[in-house]
């Protein structure tokens, strides 16, 4: 058996946020290049090769905000809470907000409905950035939780509550949380802040492992949505690889699989994804096509944008 067909996911790369984020880091190191110290507070983004490729350009991270910062701190992707943003005011940077315009959808939601009185339920992991940032929002008026078990976390005397997810969440999963608080606590406003780009990922991952003899996903092992996408392949019961970059590939584990998919996480660079194909394909005459399921743009919602607003 060999390999015939690589089929590539349409969405798999960079998402317009990281994309957004990367291009600002880059451009300005390039710009300033030795005449300010960069950093990143925190990973800028998930994926080890794009944090490497930054490192290069002279942009360091920093996972904890010293008294005194001489140069440009970037906010990461996933958003800081409004505590750290002061610290880092207070140390003297200058910072320059790389913060995924969709996670500040999310972060202007809570900050409007914890003044008018909600508690805030964030759907997902509490130890993930963007989670923690959003707790922080919160100010102690909120809780993160992750399946339907963690519901009995959420404080009966709550009468007030307002959901969201966070923005790399399943939607399956958000879907059946939030059908559950919206029976137990009726009055609860619920927001699906998951952005679409990270919906279409699914979707079209959930399609194209049921065509497929076996998916590759490659993206950073820390990467919420790429550890999402490996699930969701999973659970179509199609052999998934889940790996960084090429060197992680096993091509004989591999070789026994006619047709393959690949996609890969919102954080992934496009550069990470070819040389993956390329290994496969130095196996021989393979067939390379593209899978697309629609323009992940047009789907883009607007209850979460109108809700950022503050009256």
């Amino acid at each position: 058996m060999v390999i015939k067909k690589i089929i590539i996911a349409k969405s798999a790369g960079f998402c317009w946020g990281v994309k957004r984020a990367f291009d600002k880091v880059m451009g300005v190191a390039k710009t300033t290049g030795s005449k300010k110290a960069l950093y990143t507070y925190g990973p800028l983004i998930h994926n080890p090769e794009a944090v490497r490729l930054l490192e290069k350009e002279g942009v360091s991270v920093i996972d904890e905000i010293p008294s005194k910062i001489d140069g440009i701190v970037f906010v990461r992707t996933h958003g800081i809470s409004p505590a750290e943003r002061k610290r880092l005011r207070e140390s003297g940077a200058v910072i320059c907000d790389a913060t995924c315009p969709d996670v500040g959808i999310i972060q202007g939601i809570v900050k409007k409905h914890l003044k008018k009185g909600y508690h805030i339920v964030i759907v997902g992991d509490s130890k993930h950035p963007e989670v923690k940032a959003l707790l922080g929002f919160a100010e102690g008026n909120g809780i993160a939780i992750s399946s339907a078990a963690d519901l009995e976390k959420i404080p009966k005397d709550w009468s007030k509550i307002c959901v969201v997810a966070q923005s790399t969440q399943k939607e399956e999963r958000f879907g059946e949380i939030s059908s559950i608080i919206k029976e137990r606590f009726p009055e609860a406003i619920i927001f699906n802040t998951i952005c679409r780009s990270t919906a279409h990922r699914q979707e079209e991952v959930m399609r194209l492992s049921k065509q497929v003899d076996a998916m590759i996903v490659v993206g950073g092992s820390n990467s919420a949505n790429t550890n999402k996408l490996a699930e969701i392949s999973r659970e179509a019961n199609t052999p998934t690889f889940q790996i960084e970059s090429a060197n992680d590939l096993d091509l004989d584990a591999i070789k026994k699989f006619p047709v393959i998919g690949i996609t890969a996480g919102a954080s992934t660079p496009r550069w990470s994804i070819e040389e993956v194909v390329s290994k496969i394909a130095s196996l021989g005459n393979v067939e390379i096509e593209e899978f697309n399921i629609g323009d992940e743009r047009t789907q883009k919602t607007h209850d979460a944008k109108d809700n950022f607003r503050d009256d």
